[in-house]
């Protein structure tokens, strides 16, 4: 199953990338890419349904804090950079994105932004999403970043392969920076994965600092 991207109601102003469409701790598959679409749904009694809206507010709460509220839910565009199924990690690990994926990816991202060209702003969350969005030359280039985030073999040669970086605090390196795309006139904001939001306890302490940096472009 291939999770569909979920489309601004209203011209885009931000597409937000996620990582994969496994999710990380589950088997779940979505049908649109971080069940943003239970936001705009009424709030379900169904368990598992609630668990999904419940996933989507977050994700929208982290995107209208960081943005000051200055950008509507219903000017987000959301996609995946993996959209495709890959091989579910080993429990309690990953996912991991394979370059060809990762490329493919990449490919409907500059799709996305040729038939949206009112988008400004890209948001890509998690660490494995930024290293492929740099590795590939979306944007950036932070070499300690790249070598950080890398892959671990350990974890690519695996029978069941997942996701494992060489130093595990890259992500330290990049977030709070404001990049340019490299061939589109659009900035990149690194994020947290919505699962890390809000910050709380060690995260707290390592990125809320960065955190207001993102916050002070937005009171621009």
């Amino acid at each position: 199953m291939r999770s569909k991207d979920l489309k601004s109601a209203n011209p885009a102003k931000v597409l937000v990338i996620g990582e994969d469409s496994n999710l990380q701790w589950t088997d779940t598959v979505t049908k649109y890419a971080m069940f943003a679409d239970y936001y705009f749904r009424s709030f379900p009694e169904d368990h598992g349904e609630r668990s999904r809206n419940v996933e989507a507010r977050n994700l929208f709460n982290h995107l209208t804090y960081i943005t000051l509220n200055s950008i509507n839910p219903d000017e987000m565009y959301i996609t995946n950079l993996c959209n495709d199924y890959v091989e579910p990690a080993p429990k309690g690990k990953r996912v991991l994105i394979p370059e060809e994926k990762a490329i493919r990816g990449l490919e409907h991202i500059e799709w996305i932004l040729e038939q949206n060209p009112s988008i400004e702003l890209i948001l890509p969350m998690s660490l494995q999403t930024n290293y492929w969005l740099q590795r590939l030359g979306f944007y950036g280039g932070d070499e300690d970043f790249l070598h950080g985030a890398q892959p671990r073999r350990v974890g690519m040669e695996s029978i069941q392969p997942f996701y494992q970086p060489v130093d595990g605090k890259a992500f330290r390196t990049i977030i709070g920076n404001i990049y340019d795309a490299k061939s589109h006139p659009v900035k990149v904001i690194p994020l947290l994965p919505t699962k890390d939001y809000p910050l709380k306890d060690k995260n707290l302490e390592l990125y809320a600092e960065a955190y207001e940096k993102i916050r002070a472009f937005f009171r621009k």
